[in-house]
């Protein structure tokens, strides 16, 4: 380490300077703080204190950079205090140039020795390193940590989509055999009913022909039998009725007889028409209508034909 001739008067400087200092402290031997009271007069002071406890320290540290305390720590459980008649003339000094010494013996103290400032800064480089690395691991753990959770995500997405797309493959198939199934059943329950149908139509075609041939058959035998009942019918009402005129005719015949001659005589034309009107009238008064056929057995089969 080379130092130049500049560097060898200013190091001369300081320690002349630093001479004088101690020189000049050493001669002079008043505190640094002095309470000096030249003139005091009290004519009473009473003063009651319980619990008293009193500290005044002046607190210098070099490490960590100086640290500088200088005051008065009191504490006091109860003070009465009474003063009566009290003249003071006081003064208070504080000398703070060795303090300030001091510091300035610190400050170069440093300047000469830089590795003083290293050793000190040193802890805290070592703390922000530290907080800088585990910053970054907890950074790069942060990143893999969500990374992986990114690909568990995409392969489970993944994983659920193939099994809903699985899935929904399946249920098309087994919607579609349904459907299958569904419409063969249709048409085998439709060709079923269109046959059932058919034999159904059969049976009552046969059924309708069958009750149409009963119907004639009846029909034509209760023609048969209308048409042989009323000749007869027919003849024995002619019959009643013509032996009903003859004997309302030999009636009123015997009766003319008997009676007295009105004149005409028995071949007059007031006779013949006393003949004839009362054959006439007779006649018509025994004149009887036909009896209706009654029906036959054909005759109500065809009825219970034709309900059915």
């Amino acid at each position: 380490m080379m130092i130049s001739g500049d560097s060898r008067a200013e190091a001369g400087r300081h320690a002349s300077s630093e001479t004088t200092v101690r020189d000049a402290r050493a001669s002079d031997g008043d505190p640094d703080v002095l309470l000096d009271v030249p003139d005091l007069h009290v004519d009473r002071i009473q003063l009651d204190v319980q619990d008293l406890r009193a500290r005044v320290a002046l607190h210098a540290e070099v490490l960590d950079l100086l640290k500088l305390d200088v005051g008065v720590d009191a504490v006091l459980g109860r003070v009465q205090l009474g003063i009566d008649g009290v003249q003071a003339q006081a003064l208070l000094k504080v000398r703070l140039d060795n303090v300030a010494e001091i510091i300035r013996d610190v400050l170069r103290t440093i300047d000469d020795n830089p590795q003083i400032i290293e050793q000190i800064t040193r802890p805290v480089g070592e703390a922000a390193r530290s907080v800088g690395q585990g910053a970054g691991r907890a950074v790069g753990e942060l990143g893999q940590g969500a990374g992986e959770a990114v690909q568990d995500v995409g392969a489970n997405a993944g994983k659920a989509v193939g099994d809903v797309g699985e899935a929904a493959g399946e249920a098309v198939d087994d919607a579609g055999r349904a459907a299958g199934r569904a419409v063969d059943d249709v048409a085998e329950s439709a060709g079923g009913a269109v046959g059932d149908a058919g034999e159904a139509v059969q049976d009552v075609g046969a059924n309708a022909g069958k009750a149409v041939d009963d119907a004639g058959e009846a029909a034509g035998s209760a023609a048969r039998d209308a048409a042989g009942t009323a000749p007869a019918a027919t003849g024995e009402a002619a019959g009643t009725a013509t032996s009903g005129a003859g004997d309302g005719s030999g009636d009123r015949n015997r009766d003319g007889d008997d009676r007295p001659d009105d004149g005409g005589g028995e071949g007059g034309p007031a006779e013949a028409g006393r003949h004839r009107a009362p054959e006439h009238a007779g006649t018509s008064g025994h004149r009887r209508r036909p009896r209706r056929p009654s029906p036959s057995r054909h005759t109500a089969a065809a009825r219970r034909h034709a309900r059915r």
